[in-house]
C-alpha cells in the first residue's frame, strides 16, 4: 500500500525496472482507511500484505504490541543502509516507535499546524495557532478530516499543549468546513473562500505546481514539530513475500533512490547524503530533540483522547 497521489505511485514502481522478476503492485490509501481495513482481513485470517509507505498512524502500534509489525531495523542489509552515520538523528530518532523496530521513518520536515493565504490575511493578524479563536476567523477555516490521517496527528499535538476546551472552541464555535478531498481544500485555499487551512498534503502542492499553480502559504504554528508525512515504512508479519520485502525496502532507502524521490515529491530526506527537496522544512538538527514528533508512539494517548472529542463534536 502507497500514499495516494500519482507522483508518490511513479516514484516507487521504479523498483519494478531495477527488480524486473519481482512483480510490484502499489496500492493508493489513506491510514484511515487502510489499516482498519487490515484489521477486518486478519480476523478472518487474510495476511494480503506485505508493507505500507505512508505516515505512522495510532492502529500501528496496536498492531505490534501483537505482533503483527515485522522488525523492520533487522531488514537494513544494505552497507549503505545498515550504516546508522547515514542517517540524521541515528536509528532511534529515525523509528517512531517506543521500541525502535517496527516504524522507521525515511522523511523528516519541519511541518506548521495549520498555514494561511497572504493574499487575503496579513501575517501579522495571525501570530500563533492560538490566534485561530479570534471570532473574525469563524467560518474562514478548512481541514481536511481530522478524525485520522495528518490532521488528526496535529490535532493531538494541540490536544497535548492546549487541552480539550481549545479544541472544542475551534471545531464547534469556529465553525470549519470538514473535506475530504485535498484538491477541493486547495481550491478554495487559493480562492481565498477558506483563507485558512489545515492539513494540506504535500503532494497535493507539488501537483498544482507541476500545473503551473504558484500557490503562496503563511505558516502558522507555535511548536516546533518535526513530521514524517508520508516518509514511513511498516511492514506486516506475517505476509506473503519476505524476501521480496526486504529487497524493496534496502532499494528505497539507498541514496540514489532517496535522491530521486525527495526531488520528485520536494521533500527532506533523513539520509545526509540526499540533497534537500524541501529546503524551507529544513530541521535544525543542532537541536532535534527540541522538536514534537506528532506521529511517535508517545502521542499514542493524546492521539486517542482527541478522536474520542472529534467523534462528539463533528457530527
Amino acid at each position: 500500500s502507497g500514499t495516494a497521489g500519482k507522483i508518490w505511485r511513479d516514484e516507487l514502481i521504479e523498483f519494478q525496472k531495477a527488480y524486473p522478476k519481482i512483480k510490484l503492485n502499489v496500492t493508493p490509501a489513506a491510514s484511515r482507511d487502510f489499516w482498519p481495513r487490515v484489521i477486518k482481513e486478519r480476523e478472518v485470517g487474510q495476511n494480503l500484505w506485505d508493507l505500507r509507505i505512508g505516515g505512522a498512524d495510532t492502529q500501528i502500534y496496536q498492531l505490534a504490541e501483537k505482533g503483527e509489525l515485522a522488525d523492520v531495523r533487522k531488514m537494513f542489509i544494505l552497507p549503505e543502509v545498515a550504516d546508522e552515520s547515514n542517517w540524521h538523528g541515528g536509528f532511534d530518532h529515525m523509528f517512531t516507535d517506543n521500541a525502535r523496530k517496527t516504524a522507521p521513518t525515511f522523511g523528516v520536515y519541519s511541518s506548521p499546524l495549520a498555514h494561511y493565504n497572504p493574499k487575503f490575511i496579513k501575517a501579522d493578524e495571525i501570530k500563533s495557532f492560538k490566534d485561530l479563536l479570534d471570532p473574525r476567523w469563524k467560518g474562514k477555516i478548512a481541514m481536511v478530516d481530522p478524525r485520522g490521517g495528518a490532521t488528526a496527528v496535529s490535532m493531538a499535538i494541540v490536544y497535548k499543549k492546549f487541552g480539550p476546551d481549545f479544541l472544542t472552541e475551534l471545531l464547534v464555535k469556529q465553525q470549519p468546513v470538514i473535506v475530504t478531498n485535498p484538491r477541493q481544500i486547495l481550491d478554495w485555499f487559493i480562492s481565498g473562500k477558506y483563507p485558512i487551512a489545515m492539513g494540506i498534503p504535500n503532494s497535493s502542492v507539488q501537483q498544482f505546481a507541476q500545473s503551473g499553480v504558484n500557490i503562496e502559504m503563511g505558516e502558522i504554528s507555535g511548536l516546533d514539530i518535526w513530521s514524517v508525512g508520508v516518509c514511513g515504512i511498516q511492514v506486516l508479519e506475517p505476509r506473503p513475500h519476505p524476501n521480496a520485502t526486504t529487497v524493496f525496502i534496502n532499494w528505497l532507502l539507498t541514496k540514489d533512490v532517496q535522491t530521486r524521490i525527495m526531488t520528485a515529491v520536494k521533500l527532506n530526506s533523513r539520509r545526509k547524503d540526499v540533497p534537500l527537496g524541501y529546503p524551507e522544512g529544513q530541521i535544525d538538527w543542532a537541536r532535534y530533540k527540541d522538536y514534537v514528533s506528532g506521529q511517535s508512539e508517545d502521542l499514542t494517548e493524546a492521539m486517542s483522547e482527541f478522536k474520542k472529542l472529534a467523534r462528539m463534536v463533528l457530527k
